[in-house]
């Protein structure tokens, strides 16, 4: 898809009404036709757009009899029904430079759909187009801004979730450990119930729409009762499983964070029953749009079976077209709306973790009990969650480095500390290092104490770099006694404690997640094997 800056740069070549993208800042500069006395230019920004785009869908039984270009209503109703001043003010004064320059958003988030539209003379405004306009331009006015407007809920910033929200903003694929019945299930629906107003139906709702659990089953050992498989009974079809259902329902509602609980996870080895989703989820990248895509999890064949499963996910006949055009056309890829959470339990019933996936997913221990907890409300008091709290618009370290350069190198310094104190088969990579570097970023809006007061930035770098080295790297450590010595785990005690402490001198060592969980590791060691999992 082509970006909007040379989109509408090269549309403007053939349109007397002139729209281009800045460079620096979410507007578009346009201009009028200058047959009244010279070329006139004026700035909308992509917040005033998405405003009018969302007013004209409101009213589309009316703007929908005017797509071809009459001054008359357009100037009427744009003064009207556009609630942004800009916008309105522009209707009555500059009728047609604006509608000109609305059309060629459309066509642009609708690409290659439109592009036979004489934007100065039509503007189409289906209500698919219009909601896939809206859409992509809340991302893209997302990217323009300031990294510190906003500050995040009070409740996030002061309680127990933080880590999870910013661990799934890292890396949409989370792994919950922890002894049975400490609610690791329950917290995966508790966060998509608080992507809702509470006085919405769906907060109250016993499953909210964007939450799915799906009950692994021991004998899992291929993709088919997950992901689906083809049928040859009675010719060839698709049978669709609830992961590419659910899947589907997250790309219809690209701005409402969507949650899969994969309860019991590993009752079944995750790299069999898995193995698409673990492959695809490493070609995630950012587009020239700023969106996160992947690879399709299945790809295009001219078969029955492959029409089968579109017309089985797909209701709406264009939207089906488009998945079934060979070149060029959509294909069912991982929204960057999805997050898969694994719950885990370690027993004699249960599969241990590959690297593989240790390597793809962040892991978060849930063993403290609190008995007096959840006895005065009947749900987590969560706070309210959205795309900028769950979603994540970087990838890769090289996406935030640049920008938080002096946060990543403290981080750095101190991973390359721990990387050397690791024995060769525990050792990182730069998968790991990106991981690092996307969770301190991701925790320095997280700045306040549970009174509101400002802690220092090297204190949350710290708090960071603590937790994720729990994640990241102690997750990765089991062996024997002649693998993981209690010499190695005191070593690499000592590293991580004076690497921390060279962050923020006064980090409280007692507190610490990953030293706790080295503590406990050590005395498991007694017994001639140690592990990160309880």
């Amino acid at each position: 898809m082509t970006d909007l800056f040379t989109y509408l740069k090269n549309l403007s070549e053939d349109s007397i009404f002139k729209a281009e993208l800045s460079k620096r800042g979410g507007f578009i500069t346009f201009s009028n036709s200058g047959r009244r006395g010279g070329v006139k230019y004026f700035q909308i920004g992509l917040d005033s757009i998405i405003q009018t785009l969302k007013d004209i869908n409101a009213h589309l039984d009316i703007f929908e009899k005017i797509t071809e270009y009459d001054e008359t209503p357009w100037r009427n109703n744009g003064s009207m029904y556009f609630n942004d001043p800009v916008a309105n003010a522009n209707s009555t004064v500059q009728t047609k430079p604006l509608f000109s320059t609305l059309s060629k958003v459309i066509k642009w988030a609708n690409q290659p759909n439109l592009d036979s539209v004489d934007p100065d003379r039509h503007i189409n405004l289906s209500k698919q187009n219009l909601t896939t306009a809206i859409n992509k331009l809340e991302e893209l006015a997302n990217r323009f801004k300031p990294k510190n407007l906003s500050t995040p809920n009070i409740e996030i910033n002061t309680h127990k979730y933080r880590p999870y929200i910013t661990a799934i903003k890292s890396k949409p694929f989370l792994l919950l450990a922890g002894i049975s019945g400490t609610g690791k299930s329950r917290i995966v629906r508790e966060l998509a119930r608080a992507c809702w107003d509470k006085d919405s139906d769906e907060f109250k709702a016993q499953k909210p729409k964007n939450y799915e659990m799906i009950q692994v089953k021991p004998n899992w050992h291929d993709s088919s009762e997950l992901i689906g498989y083809v049928s040859r009974i009675d010719g060839e079809r698709y049978i669709v499983g609830p992961f590419l259902r659910f899947l589907v329902k997250a790309l219809h509602n690209p701005n409402i964070p969507h949650f899969l609980c994969l309860d019991e996870m590993n009752l079944a080895p995750v790299e069999q029953y898995f193995a698409e989703y673990l492959s695809i989820i490493e070609s995630r990248k950012l587009d020239d749009s700023g969106n996160v895509v992947t690879d399709p999890i299945i790809g295009f064949e001219s078969t029955d079976a492959y029409k089968s499963l579109i017309d089985q996910l797909f209701t709406d006949d264009k939207e089906r077209e488009e998945y079934l055009t060979e070149e060029g056309g959509k294909r069912l890829s991982i929204p960057q709306n999805l997050i898969v959470v694994g719950t885990v339990n370690m027993d004699e019933t249960t599969f241990s973790f590959s690297r593989k996936v240790l390597d793809r997913a962040m892991t978060i221990e849930m063993n403290e009990v609190d008995l007096f907890s959840g006895l005065t409300e009947q749900h987590e008091q969560i706070g309210k969650l959205g795309k900028e709290e769950l979603i994540g618009t970087a990838v890769e370290g090289v996406d935030v480095y640049e920008d938080n350069k002096d946060v990543c190198d403290k981080a750095l310094t101190y991973l390359q500390a721990v990387n050397n104190a690791l024995n060769t088969s525990f050792k990182i990579a730069y998968r790991t290092r990106n991981d690092f570097l996307l969770y301190v970023v991701n925790n320095l809006p997280y700045n306040k104490d549970e009174q509101g007061n400002d802690l220092s930035e090297d204190f949350v770098i710290a708090r960071a770099l603590d937790e994720i080295t729990s994640m990241k790297i102690l997750s990765r450590i089991e062996g024997d006694d002649t693998k993981v010595t209690n010499t190695f785990l005191d070593d690499l005690k000592t590293t991580i404690e004076e690497g921390l402490k060279s962050i923020y001198e006064d980090f409280k060592t007692e507190d610490s997640v990953s030293l706790l969980k080295l503590k406990e590791m050590k005395q498991k060691l007694v017994s001639g094997y140690t592990s990160f999992w309880s």
